[in-house]
This record gives C-alpha cells, structure tokens and sequence, in this order.
C-alpha cells in the first residue's frame, strides 16, 4: 500500500493566469461559473461505494476544548517536522458543501435513494416512472439533486469562492513565523512543512503557500496540464472536463529549450472515482508523511482510501508496517529526470538496505465533527468547526491577533502577480 519510488520526479509547474494570446484554443470556455459549480459532483461516474455517509456530529465541551487545543499546540510546538491533512470540511465556511457530512453531497444523495427505494418497493412511483428501472429513476435525479445540493444557501461558484480562516492559517504557519516579545520574527521554527489536500475546490492555491509545499491528490479544479512537459497551467476559470480528458487548449509553455512551446494538448487534473492517483504528488505525501513527527488530519473523513491511511505514518508502528525506515527521505522532488514519471510505484531502490536512527513520532491528531475510521489509535481528537480550532491554536502559538489581516480577493491583479511565481520552489 505504501511502496514508493523514492526518487521523485519534478515537473515544471506554472501559475499561469491570462496569458494574452488569439489562439482561439487558449481562450477560457464561456460558461456560467455557477453551473460549473454544481456541476462538479454531476461530472462523477456513479460509484456505489462512497462510504459512511451522514453520520451525527459531535462537539466536546467548552472546558474540553479548551484542554485539547492546548495540547494540539504543545504538541506542534514540540515537533520539529509537521505535516497537514485537508479535506472538504475545511472548505464548508466558504460555501463549499461536504460529501458525507448531515447535508453533504453524498448524505442527501443516499437519502434520497433510500426513499425512491420504498416507494418503488410499494408501487408508488409516478405514473410516468413505473416503467423505468430503478437505476433509471436515480439516474433521472441525479442532476437536480446534486445541483441542489451544492447551490444551497446560495453557494458561490469555486471561482468566487475564498479561502476559510483555516485555508489562510495554514499558509501562515508553512510561510511565517510568530515574533517573540520585542515584535521580531522568531526564525527559529515553522511550525508547519508540508499540507496534502484531497480538496479540489483550488482554495490552497489563492493563499500564499507555495506549490512545492502542497500535495494535490485528486485536482484541482482550476488546473490543466501538459501530458508531455508536465507544466501546470492554473487558470482563473474551472475547468469543465474530468478525469484526466483533454480540454481543448494546447501547451504554450514548457518547451525545450525552456520558454518555447511544446504543443501538447492539455488535460485536466480532477480525478473520477477510479482514476489513479498523481505520482508525483502522491509520492510526496509517503514521504511527506513518513518525515513527518506529527501528522494534523483536519476536516476529513479519513474514508477515502489510500489517502485516509497516511495519517497512520504519524505512528512509529504505522512508519515501520509501511516499511518507511527503507526510504530514503532525504531525496527532493526535483532531483530526476522528468522520465522517471514512468517507473511504477511499487518498484523499491535497488541497493543495500538504510539503518537509519528510529524517528520520534508523536502521532497523529483529528479535528473533524464525525467520527473516523482512525479515531481509536490518534494521540487527540478534537470535535469542533476546523476554523475555531486553527483561530484559538494561532493565539496558542503566539501569532498576533493581526496576523490574518491579508485581503484576500480574488481578482486580475492577485492572478497577474501569480504569473511571477512560476517555479517558485522547483
């Protein structure tokens, strides 16, 4: 399940934004944001098996609480190598409606499925369904069920979408430091490495951090990328394809020699239900998560699998079942050559086996409102809303009441600077 290539590949990866160009297939495709919105589940291939869905949510205790996100900051302050877990809870706050939560995607679709189920059981459907298969009365609903389900409330498409406090406070802890009483920055420790993300609601992305310090597991739903150089091109639009299918648009960038044009055909990077995961990014994770001393799982489930299981590298037997003290944690991505992409993930370096010291670990920690299938062997659980964990764990870490001051609008000039960004880190 683990088995990794330990030498990660790199790729170029672009911020790339509005590039002024009359190619009639580089111009963003003329649909209306919100439909493409709620339309993001709609594009799913049916999968039965989603998992546990609509379980009840649970809060601790004022006093609780309060212990617990004292702990969660003792913790990170005593690790020196910390890594982060998202998942759709984070992004809630924002408009973004969850998959399995009490009105998540899923909930009201299984919801809705079991009603349609009884009333075909008694003979009660519609006159102008009593012909069509089961299949074909849940299929026939679909569409509106899941266009309802994201629009409630009024939800913003992804492109108006902002990224929540918890969004803006993980880019704080991987990009700065809080400052010590004579108001200098303590340069001393970061308290946070690396954020996986199975979101992609591209939310990460209009913060700050650094594409090198996030993995993206299943897209993003702003992104397209060229097959052939691997350049990332991130547009200020969805991308209305899904799993992995060509989006009409061609490679402007990433040529050899660097600047010139490829020419492949771009694809986007959102997964359907049985795609594979990125290697690169997936590798990453591993490794991400295997460095890792403590491992903060926030606002996921832990249900979709294999992401779910890296929380369990956070563990010193988890590290060693998964064979971790084999690898070679040192390598960076961007330290081979592009083709190595192709080697298979279960492929193991050649070569005598690493002694290396055994790590410290401090676990794993879960701040969700359900219940998990990784509750019973994490160091905390925390049952409260992410965004009022990460506001009171800021204060606990001596960040500045001032330090979410950042406007975070999402307009032509935050795109235009992200042009400038391109490789940042590579």
């Amino acid at each position: 399940f683990f088995s990794i290539v330990l030498s990660i590949t790199s790729y170029h990866r672009c911020r790339y934004y509005n590039k002024p160009t009359n190619h009639p297939t580089n111009q963003p495709p003329l649909h209306n944001c919100n439909q493409m919105s709620a339309g993001y589940a709609e594009r799913l291939k049916e999968y039965p098996n989603k998992g546990k869905c609509g379980l009840p949510e649970n809060y601790d205790t004022s006093r609780s609480l309060s212990s617990k996100i004292s702990t969660l900051a003792q913790l990170m302050t005593e690790s020196s190598y910390t890594v982060v877990l998202t998942g759709a809870g984070i992004s809630t706050s924002a408009g973004i409606p969850d998959f399995r939560g009490p009105n998540g995607i899923w909930t009201r679709e299984q919801q809705r499925l079991k009603l349609l189920s009884k009333k075909r059981k008694r003979g009660a459907a519609a006159e102008g369904d009593r012909d069509d298969s089961l299949e074909q009365l849940q299929q026939k609903n679909d569409r509106g069920n899941k266009q309802r389900s994201v629009n409630q409330g009024g939800s913003p498409s992804f492109v108006t979408a902002k990224p929540t406090l918890t969004h803006r406070a993980l880019a704080q802890l991987v990009t700065t430091n809080p400052k010590n009483n004579d108001n200098r920055t303590n340069s001393n420790h970061h308290h946070l490495q690396h954020i996986i993300t199975q979101n992609i609601d591209g939310l990460h992305g209009k913060t700050p951090l650094p594409r090198s310090q996030l993995s993206i597991l299943h897209g993003d739903i702003f992104t397209e990328k060229c097959p052939l150089c691997h350049t990332e091109y991130i547009r200020n639009y969805e991308i209305s394809t899904i799993g992995l299918q060509p989006t009409g648009r061609h490679c402007t960038l990433g040529g050899d020699p660097p600047g010139s044009s490829c020419h492949g055909a771009l694809i986007d990077t959102l997964l359907d239900w049985e795609d594979a995961l990125p290697e690169v990014d997936w590798e990453k994770s591993q490794v991400e998560c295997a460095k890792a001393e403590l491992i903060l799982c926030l606002g996921t489930s832990l249900r979709i699998e294999p992401a779910g299981g890296l929380c369990q590298l956070g563990t010193l037997s988890g590290y060693l079942d998964a064979g971790a003290d084999e690898w070679d944690l040192n390598d960076d991505a961007g330290s081979s050559d592009g083709d190595d992409t192709k080697k298979k993930k279960t492929k193991k370096k050649k070569g005598r086996k690493r002694q290396q010291p055994q790590p410290k670990k401090l676990g794993y920690v879960i701040v969700n409102l359900q219940e998990t299938p990784y509750d019973d062997n994490a160091t905390l659980v925390i049952r409260a809303k992410v965004d009022d964990v990460m506001e009171r764990l800021m204060s606990k870490l001596g960040y500045d009441s001032d330090w979410d001051s950042i406007d975070y609008n999402v307009g032509e000039e935050e795109h235009e600077q992200g042009q400038k960004d391109k490789h940042e880190g590579e």
